[in-house]
């Protein structure tokens, strides 16, 4: 079975990880935030650059090209990843490796106090893209590398899924922290 959840039903739930990453984000001290488990994975604060700086310029981007229809086509489909992540809801619960090809520059950290701001800036785009999406009938697509051509519907929904999907690197990480 499909799981369908309409635009103000993903707004709350992005809410509601916002609100959590926000109360965690003031639990930090300064040297906890930098840390990094080891030379392969990052800290918690560049965790907080990847999701904040993803939703703003990577999910809301896209989502906002559909509604304008550039930058993609009318059509296209999910491929088999992009199938199993709309049903399942989630991006699948392993550690995920971007191909080399797809990888930016490694994310870096900046003062905790910018991400409250790009949290509550994150919110606030997600209620107006919420409103435009229900008025959009879903045909022009942009591409996702890994998941196939999806509409702004899906890229607003993908970009909840993933900050619910860093909740189990932050849990790693703050497992690390809790060794410290």
């Amino acid at each position: 079975m499909t799981i369908i959840m309409e635009a103000h039903e993903i707004q709350l739930a992005l809410e509601k990880s916002i609100e959590y990453y926000k109360k965690s984000l003031l639990e930090y001290s300064h040297d906890q935030f930098v840390a990094k488990p080891n030379d392969e994975e990052w800290s918690i604060g560049q965790m907080y650059e990847h999701v904040c700086i993803s939703a703003l310029y990577f999910f809301y981007k896209r989502a906002t090209y559909c509604l304008e229809q550039r930058n993609g086509q009318i059509g296209g489909e999910k491929n088999v990843y992009g199938e199993k992540q709309f049903k399942y809801n989630s991006f699948p619960p392993t550690r995920l490796k971007i191909p080399d090809a797809l990888k930016g520059p490694e994310p870096i950290a900046r003062e905790k106090e910018i991400y409250l701001d790009l949290l509550d800036q994150i919110a606030i785009q997600g209620k107006i893209l919420a409103e435009k999406i229900l008025l959009d009938k879903g045909e022009y697509k942009c591409i996702q590398p890994a998941f196939g051509w999806l509409n702004a519907h899906e890229w607003y929904w993908m970009n909840e899924q993933h900050f619910r999907h860093h909740l189990l690197q932050k849990e790693r990480i703050d497992a690390f922290l809790s060794l410290r």
